[in-house]
């Protein structure tokens, strides 16, 4: 049985943890796109989002002693891209809004995908900030909800609620039962 992408991530922050430095090729392989994907997303700029996956991979080498074994790494490794970029947006004295915290519809993809990432883009922007806070945190960071919650200062059960009822909300956008065109 091969091993799942997420134990994966996890023997190999550990690794790293423990001196085996070589395997952050691992980490870059197995969530490179995703990391530069949430870089991009908040800095909207492909060398800077480059910079930032690169500085990422430095903290996750000098940091990986800190992760906890058992959590999710891939949860852990998005939240330092994520405060790498913050960082930099903030050196560059940006102001970041709520709705720029990710980008979908990167030119990257093939049209058929751009476009459904554009109409699910479209929809989450409809949903208020804490239920878009919520599937950033959920689906982009791949976080659990306890530590979605933990991030958010909420409890588990609201952060589940607000999910369900966020996910409810981009199903009816995207099926055009909200009265807008989307669909998928």
């Amino acid at each position: 049985m091969p091993i799942d992408r997420r134990e994966q991530l996890n023997n190999l922050v550990t690794a790293v943890a423990q001196g085996y430095a070589d395997c952050l090729d691992g980490i870059y392989y197995a969530a490179g796109g995703q990391m530069f994907a949430v870089a991009q997303g908040i800095v909207r700029d492909r060398a800077i989002a480059e910079d930032i996956v690169h500085d990422s991979l430095i903290k996750i080498a000098k940091y990986a002693h800190k992760y906890k074994k058992g959590t999710s790494a891939l949860a852990w490794i998005m939240t330092i891209v994520r405060n790498t970029a913050l960082d930099s947006l903030r050196k560059r004295k940006k102001e970041i809004s709520a709705d720029e915290l990710y980008s979908l519809s990167s030119s990257d993809y093939l049209p058929e995908a751009r476009e459904n990432a554009i109409a699910l883009e479209g929809a989450i922007a409809k949903l208020n900030e804490i239920e878009r806070k919520i599937i950033y945190c959920r689906y982009y960071l791949d976080m659990t909800v306890r530590e979605t919650a933990a991030q958010l200062k909420m409890s588990k059960s609201a952060v589940q609620r607000y999910q369900e009822n966020a996910e409810n909300k981009i199903k009816m956008i995207l099926s055009g039962t909200d009265g807008s065109p989307h669909s998928l």
